[in-house]
């Protein structure tokens, strides 16, 4: 018996234990400050907090709704800008309280295409305050309905109904949230003291907002966000500048914003600080409405190039663009197509090489409108926007794994439907030839040739028609010896005479090809991951099985055989661009963490480049991607070299990589301020606060040793003045 009393013994204690642990986890519950419980909804969470665990009468307090979207996605502003819908909060309180204003942190500005908004693209917590009553019941129930729209290529509304109850008593900090709700109190916008900020509409097209010099701490840009609608243009650029004494920031009105009623009111931001050491002011300047008064081109003036200067520029630049790495395939190609078409008629040999030359122009035409137009929207884009894209980039990537595999003869596209990358066969049809141009724009555009960068830095900064004649002769310049041979049948009767060696020689270009689809993977890898690479090779197996299909039955003699054949290649192309298609943003690229002292390159910021500077040493700032195929060739061949990278070190440069792989608007805007639009970018910022140094789009260790000798100097000059 004593036996078995043992063994009912060690149940009955764990038990035991078991109910002291549930006793134990549920005082611990009650006894937790009160909040309103979390809400999941589509990509966000919501929750209502407090920042006291109880409420004194006679005071105020403060209540947050917290907010956290998913990443990548966002919520608004009060004031949300070209679209959006700002949080809304309706408050239901015992009688006696009275609930302010939602307390709006400081917003960023979203681009998104044509468009800008106003939001936070992370958590957020938007600050209340309730004024208490001196009489108050044991406990006071809070209750509020809350209503979002949370977005990132799409927008979802969403709302929550909350309800916490706080007992009357000490109001202790909430030990949850107390310290985070202080903090985002801190860091709220306030009016300052002795800011003095005026407000000029010159000519009811363009708002000038001026204060002075000593009211900001350091040299910095400055942004506005409009309280209200029908003030400004969202879309349009903001420019900073200096003047008499005077910082000064401009930007285009709204149409009407010189027929409204009542003050411009808003928000001030300093990317520094102000002089009181905040960096967001709330701001009700005075109104003056002006007419002539001289102000700046929205975008800085770049080069100081003219007009026909950029054009020579433009010119030139598109005929060095023929020798750039990432133009060669396609050249290759077309060159073929001329030595196959050498004993066609004069006629058709020159209608080949103006169609040829349309193409290049058609393409930059259209490249360079849409950048021209989501520019002029405010977006920060420059040349070779289109391969920040990872859709733009896996379907480059499809398209030359195509070519390449006609190049190399796994299939062949009968008469009516010619090859896209120039025909190497007799009765190639006049539309090969224009897709030819096409294709060899798109692929040049990854590359900036010597010229072009500062005749493209001086297109974007003027109106639509010079920026079009810039890229119109860039165009030219590009087309011309296409154009030019077409139109010397004596020097293409020279080209060696048509035959079976073309064959093994068109094989062998299909190389060039091949390995510009492997450094599209790569880029593609820089932006999405090794797994959107995976999904495109599987992708790439699907569209060659595709083609594989066509190529080896597609002439069969049974009709019925020939329909089958295409349905089922066109079926494995179809889930080929189904698998390969990207999925997601491009993801952050990693960061350095070497020190700068060691010779390593760290990650661009202006912080960085003040840093630097402050310190004493000059700055060398590499702005590059991983599609610009010019930057990586300048990496490997020079940059990178023993000897470049020494002197960088004995001469105490602080290297820094600005990676324009994916988008971002403040590498684009620096870019915009060095006179350029496109990449490579190489400069060297002088420890002596001289104007910056630009080196040319290719480099060879001369020029970069060179470079580091001369701010070098400069630099030990200035420390010796000091």
């Amino acid at each position: 018996m004593q036996s078995g009393g043992k063994q009912l013994a060690f149940p009955f204690s764990l038990l035991m234990a078991k109910n002291f642990l549930i006793a134990l986890v549920i005082g611990g519950l009650v006894s937790l400050p009160a909040a309103a419980n979390p809400v999941q909804r589509d990509h966000i969470e919501a929750e209502l907090i407090p920042a006291s665990t109880g409420i004194e009468p006679a005071s105020v307090l403060t209540v947050a709704l917290r907010l956290k979207p998913d990443e990548h996605w966002h919520t608004y502003w009060k004031n949300p800008g070209d679209s959006g819908l700002a949080t809304h909060i309706a408050w239901e309180l015992p009688d006696g309280f009275e609930a302010g204003a939602i307390q709006w942190p400081t917003p960023t500005r979203i681009d998104v295409g044509p468009l800008a908004n106003y939001g936070y693209d992370g958590e957020v917590l938007l600050l209340t305050d309730i004024r208490v009553p001196s009489s108050l019941p044991a406990s006071v129930p809070i209750r509020a309905s809350a209503s979002w729209l949370v977005c990132e290529e799409i927008c979802i509304p969403g709302d929550a109904d909350f309800a916490l109850t706080l007992p009357a008593g000490p109001a202790k900090p909430h030990p949850l949230w107390s310290d985070r709700i202080e903090q985002a109190r801190a860091s709220l916008p306030t009016a300052v003291e002795g800011l003095q900020v005026t407000a000029q509409l010159v000519g009811g097209k363009d708002w000038i907002l001026s204060l002075p010099r000593s009211a900001m701490l350091n040299t910095g840009k400055l942004a506005f966000f409009p309280d209200e609608e029908g003030w400004i243009e969202y879309a349009a650029p903001q420019q900073t500048y200096e003047d008499d004494g005077k910082v000064h920031l401009r930007f285009a009105a709204a149409p009407d914003a010189g027929n409204r009623d009542g003050p411009l009111t808003g928000l001030l931001v300093a990317d520094t600080a102000f002089a009181v050491g905040r960096n967001a002011a709330l701001i009700s300047p005075g109104v003056t409405a002006v007419e002539g008064m001289p102000v700046p081109p929205l975008t800085p003036a770049g080069n100081g190039l003219s007009l026909l200067i950029a054009l020579a520029f433009a010119c030139v630049g598109g005929l060095i663009l023929n020798l750039m790495p990432c133009v060669f395939p396609v050249v290759g190609i077309k060159v073929l197509t001329f030595m196959e078409n050498s004993r066609s008629s004069p006629a058709s040999l020159r209608g080949h090489g103006l169609l040829f030359g349309f193409g290049v122009v058609a393409c930059f035409w259209l490249i360079a409108g849409v950048l021209l137009a989501l520019r002029a929207g405010g977006a920060s884009l420059g040349w070779g926007f289109q391969l920040q894209s990872p859709i733009v980039v896996s379907g480059l990537a499809l398209l030359f794994f195509l070519l390449a595999l006609n190049m190399s003869g796994v299939f062949e596209l009968g008469t009516r439907a010619q090859q896209l990358a120039g025909s190497l066969r007799a009765n190639s049809s006049y539309l090969d030839a224009f897709l030819s141009g096409v294709i060899a724009t798109i692929v040049a555009t990854p590359c900036t040739a010597p010229f072009m960068g500062a005749a493209l830095g001086f297109a974007v900064t003027q109106s639509a028609v010079v920026a079009m004649s810039v890229f119109t002769a860039l165009a030219v310049g590009m087309a011309a010896p296409y154009v030019l041979l077409s139109f010397m049948p004596k020097l293409v009767a020279r080209l060696p005479k048509p035959g079976t060696w073309m064959v093994t020689l068109r094989e062998i270009l299909a190389f060039p090809l091949y390995f510009t689809t492997v450094w599209l993977a790569w880029v593609l890898g820089k932006q999405l991951g090794i797994d959107a690479v995976a999904m495109l090779m599987v992708g790439m197996i699907f569209f060659g099985a595709g083609v594989w299909v066509y190529g080896r039955w597609n002439m069969s003699p049974s009709p019925r055989l020939r329909v089958a054949v295409r349905v089922l290649a066109v079926s494995f192309v179809a889930v080929g661009g189904v698998i390969a298609w990207p999925q997601g943003s491009p993801q952050a690229l990693p960061a350095s963490s070497s020190d700068t002292a060691s010779g390593e390159w760290m990650p661009w910021s202006k912080q960085a480049v003040s840093s630097a500077l402050d310190a004493g040493h000059p700055v060398f700032v590499d702005f590059t991607a991983a599609w610009c195929v010019t930057c990586q060739f300048n990496k490997q061949m020079v940059l990178e070299k023993d000897s470049v990278r020494e002197r960088f070190e004995s001469a105490n440069v602080t290297t820094l990589i600005a990676d324009w792989t994916n988008h971002d608007p403040e590498i684009s805007a620096e870019i915009d301020g060095l006179g350029r639009s496109g990449i490579p970018v190489y400069v060297f910022y002088q420890a002596d606060g001289g104007e910056p140094l630009l080196l040319p789009e290719l480099l060879t260790e001369s020029i970069v040793l060179e470079a580091i000798d001369k701010v070098d100097v400069s630099t030990r000059v200035a420390a010796k003045e000091d």
